[in-house]
């Protein structure tokens, strides 16, 4: 799998006056800069140093209205690149430099922000419609930095959220195994209270998935999530944490270390997300590891419901029984079996939507097509 190029853009400062518009490249010693400038467009590329280190960097930017290319300039300084750029439609301000909307990386350049030449009276009209213009685009340039403030801060907490539960189910998943390893059945009942607290926290944190998915963080079904995350806190604080001789089975734990290794491979996939960086192991056991490991899951998860009906039966826990003031009945046995029905029925939804989601990621080979050369002056 190989990774997309990544395209830089250099900062573009602007202004403009009556007759000319002027653009400032933030780069310091370009080399052999391609640059071609049409009535309505300006492409650039150039290889230098700018604010994310020495790359090729390139841009284009769509005009307003038509610009005279025969009239225009450019010069390669040291620290920069200066275009001077005059207008088709001369004494006329244009209320933006594009005609779409304008990119992350055009600003304006506060120092050259009086319309105008030097020399010449300028109109208040005119000066007091530029200075709106650059105060527009200076609020623009707010709100682009408020959302960019809220995506850092997204995935800051987002990264937090996987590792803590990464860090969690790691520990499960590792006493688990090295109990199963070391022990054998031997002592189920200590390996059991030794998981069971934290394995509960991570089933607790792990709510927090719904809010994720219902307030839009992450782009996921909150039902989906929701039924995912109720069935597995059904099992382990309803149906595990209430029975006492599941302690001693060794399914139950088994259905631990099953969950708990689908959760170690889960999670680091997410949190790397958050940094937009993408490991190619991780994300193939992101998209491997659930062939096996789901179809466990689901058939301890059922072993594990059947084990705890004896004892429901003879308990009579969570049961309601008539006559009541609330004049119902409800067997909690008979929500045992139907929840192992909704298991089973589920489970083939879960595991052709996995294997969707995998075939989309690895059932075509991608090829990355280079991209032409375009024609410069």
């Amino acid at each position: 799998m190989m990774a997309s190029q990544t395209l830089y853009h250099p900062l573009v400062y602007w202004a403009q006056t009556e007759k000319a518009i002027s653009l400032k490249v933030d780069l310091n010693d370009v080399s052999s800069p391609e640059v071609e400038l049409k009535p309505r467009k300006l492409t650039f590329k150039g290889y230098g140093q700018g604010a994310s280190g020495i790359h090729q960097y390139e841009f284009s930017l769509d005009f307003y209205e038509d610009v005279d290319p025969d009239a225009s300039a450019f010069r390669v300084l040291d620290r920069q690149v200066d275009f001077n750029i005059s207008k088709k439609s001369l004494h006329s301000f244009w209320p933006r430099l594009t005609s779409g909307e304008r990119p992350r990386w055009l600003r304006i350049d506060f120092d050259r922000w009086r319309s105008g030449e030097s020399d010449e009276e300028e109109d208040e009209d005119v000066k007091m419609r530029e200075q709106e213009e650059h105060f527009k685009q200076l609020e623009d340039q707010l709100k682009d930095a408020e959302k960019q403030a809220y995506r850092d801060i997204k995935s800051v907490y987002l990264f937090m959220y996987n590792m803590i539960q990464w860090i969690i189910f790691t520990m499960v998943f590792v006493y688990c195994f090295g109990r199963f390893i070391f022990h054998g059945k031997e002592d189920l009942a200590t390996a059991y209270d030794w998981v069971i607290t934290p394995l509960g926290m991570g089933q607790v944190i792990a709510c927090l998935e719904i809010v994720h998915a219902l307030t839009g963080l992450v782009k996921s079904s909150a039902m989906t999530v929701f039924m995912q995350v109720f069935g597995r806190n059904f099992l382990l604080f309803v149906v595990i944490m209430n029975d006492p001789e599941l302690k001693n089975e060794g399914m139950t734990l088994y259905l631990f270390m099953v969950w708990s290794a689908v959760e170690v491979v889960r999670y680091p996939f997410y949190m790397l997300s958050c940094i937009d960086y993408e490991s190619e192991v991780i994300t193939w056991l992101r998209y491997t590891v659930w062939i096996p490991l789901y179809p466990l899951g689901f058939l301890a998860e059922i072993i594990v419901v059947f084990l705890a009906v004896p004892f429901y039966k003879e308990s009579d826990m969570f049961s309601i029984h008539l006559p009541n003031q609330l004049n119902m009945s409800f067997n909690f046995v008979y929500y045992m079996y139907l929840h192992v029905i909704i298991i089973v029925s589920s489970s083939p939804t879960l595991l052709s939507h996995m294997w969707r989601l995998r075939k989309k990621k690895y059932g075509k080979r991608k090829i990355r097509i280079g991209a032409t050369k375009p024609k410069m002056n």
